[in-house]
């Protein structure tokens, strides 16, 4: 029989600081320990099977099926957490933001809006319209239920265009 969510959770509860991940342990079981995001989560091997893991909670992590696809592959247990702890995100539900956000100074060398000047209680709402203006044309991959890194790389960049033409 599988080992269960619940199992991983209540392990990890008892044998590993949630201080510096994504997500607290009352919320494991919902939420992906990468980037914090409420989907179908998959039991994510800390040394993969192929490398002589086991399927015991001491050896799983709860993941989304695009953070489980980017999780490391290697014999080293600790390092899973050093990886998990280096992506956390500050607030639920920005990592995927923050990822388009350096895509988007990877794509064009500098950060986002850098060259607006005006006052952010002026820019909000331009922005704001700029935002919905463009959401319109933009969509997310089937079963992703969020937008990737590039769409927001791309979003961000019309968002600028229409501000520089408003102004």
């Amino acid at each position: 029989m599988d080992t269960t969510h619940y199992e991983v959770v209540e392990y990890w509860f008892l044998h590993q600081d949630e201080c510096g991940l994504s997500v607290d342990w009352d919320e494991a079981e919902k939420l992906c320990w990468r980037c914090a995001q409420e989907r179908l989560l998959q039991r994510c091997h800390i040394i993969p099977r192929a490398l002589g893991g086991s399927e015991e909670p001491s050896n799983l992590v709860l993941l989304c099926g695009q953070c489980h696809a980017e999780a490391p592959n290697v014999a080293d247990p600790e390092f899973m957490w050093v990886w998990l702890r280096a992506h956390a995100a500050s607030f639920y539900g920005t990592y995927w933001y923050n990822r388009g956000l350096r895509e988007f100074e990877f794509i064009y060398g500098r950060k986002p809006l850098a060259e607006f000047t005006e006052k952010p209680e002026c820019l909000m709402p331009k922005l704001t319209v700029a935002i919905d203006n463009y959401i319109t044309q933009t969509s997310t991959h089937w079963g992703q239920g969020k937008l990737n890194p590039a769409t927001i790389a791309w979003l961000l960049r019309q968002v600028e265009k229409e501000l520089d033409n408003s102004a």
